[in-house]
């Protein structure tokens, strides 16, 4: 499936860049297609996410992200501070995603998040960690 985004993004070559704001319009737009593998390539492979609510890597990582973004959430998510040094950046977003649960009801999650990226020797960043903190309707407990 082509997706058409508006900002340069390449999944088969992902670059969250240091630029912030290119780094939260493309983790939006690979998040909002609804599918796993596409978010997932934002991540290198050794990367941990704690999206789920509890820290997921490789393979377990991918299947929680393709169980997840099947049911296409919407996920908003505003910058509250970045700061890069040398190879790593560590970002902070305010989230929002509005979705469904299991039983078709509407779910609202959100919260802040805490990432940090790390740029690989081809020079492109991808997700190190990603640790959102749900401030309501944890993932974990649903």
């Amino acid at each position: 499936m082509a997706y058409n985004f508006s900002t340069d993004f390449d999944p088969n070559n992902p670059d969250l860049t240091d630029d912030p704001d290119t780094q939260n319009e493309v983790f939006l737009q690979a998040f909002n297609t609804g599918d796993g593998a596409i978010f997932d390539s934002l991540y290198r492979k050794d990367s941990i996410s704690n999206f789920s609510g509890e820290p997921l890597t490789g393979g377990a990582r991918l299947a929680w992200f393709k169980e997840f973004l099947a049911a296409k959430p919407s996920l908003k998510a505003e910058l509250t501070h970045s700061y890069v040094a040398g190879d790593v950046a560590l970002v902070g977003v305010r989230y929002s995603i509005d979705t469904v649960g299991k039983d078709g009801e509407p779910v609202h999650l959100e919260g802040v998040c805490t990432d940090v990226l790390r740029r690989i020797e081809d020079g492109r960043w991808l997700m190190a960690i990603d640790r959102p903190v749900a401030s309501t309707g944890l993932v974990a407990a649903e």
